[in-house]
């Protein structure tokens, strides 16, 4: 194979992932492994769209990160045979895209932030943050989400965009799951304080 066809994902909710998900992926990268094209296309089709979205959101270009997620499924394509089952095929695809989306970040690896170290927060978000979340518009969200630190956008586009674990988010990012969950509450937390608040009716 010399090349990837583009193919438009469509996008899909990711906040449940069944097992007979998992079961069809795996089936699809064994077939992948074996030279299968349709079921290579099959993968792309379900992944690409989420995968798109996560190297969008480290890189911040979306030229960029349609660069890196080709990158991600070449290297699907040529290494599906070496897969060992260590994860599951969406936690180790996200740890491909994430790979080639470093590549294309100047300095690398986000710079750990103190705060991720500090004594583990508790994984459940205040009412009130949920609720402003909720109510803003995409245009806050995205502006919000700019202004977080590399660390915190990442981790809050894995958990909320591609709907993974705290345990799958730790595999990809290498991370302790306590950190993940302190990272994803301050993340959330500052996102919601950065977006407006409506007061009876009207923002503040």
């Amino acid at each position: 194979m010399t090349g990837i066809t583009v193919i438009h994902a469509e996008p899909r909710s990711t906040a449940q992932y069944p097992q007979t998900m998992d079961d069809t992926d795996l089936r699809l990268l064994r077939l992948v492994a074996t030279g299968d094209e349709h079921a290579f296309e099959r993968l792309y089709t379900r992944h690409a769209h989420a995968l798109l979205a996560y190297a969008e959101g480290l890189l911040r270009d979306r030229g960029t990160a349609e660069e890196a997620l080709q990158e991600t499924f070449i290297a699907v394509w040529r290494s599906a045979g070496s897969y060992e089952g260590r994860s599951t095929v969406r936690t180790w695809l996200y740890g491909i895209c994430r790979r080639q989306a470093l590549k294309r970040m100047n300095g690398g690896r986000p710079a750990p932030r103190p705060l991720d170290e500090a004594a583990h927060l508790p994984s459940t978000e205040p009412d009130p943050e949920v609720v402003a979340l909720a109510r803003a518009d995409t245009a806050a969200v995205a502006a919000a989400l700019t202004a977080l630190p590399a660390t915190h956008r990442e981790v809050l586009t894995l958990a909320l965009s591609a709907g993974l674990s705290h345990a799958e988010i730790s595999q990809i990012l290498d991370i302790p799951v306590g950190t993940v969950k302190s990272r994803l509450f301050t993340a959330r937390a500052a996102l919601a304080r950065a977006l407006p608040v409506e007061v009876e009716g009207r923002p503040r």
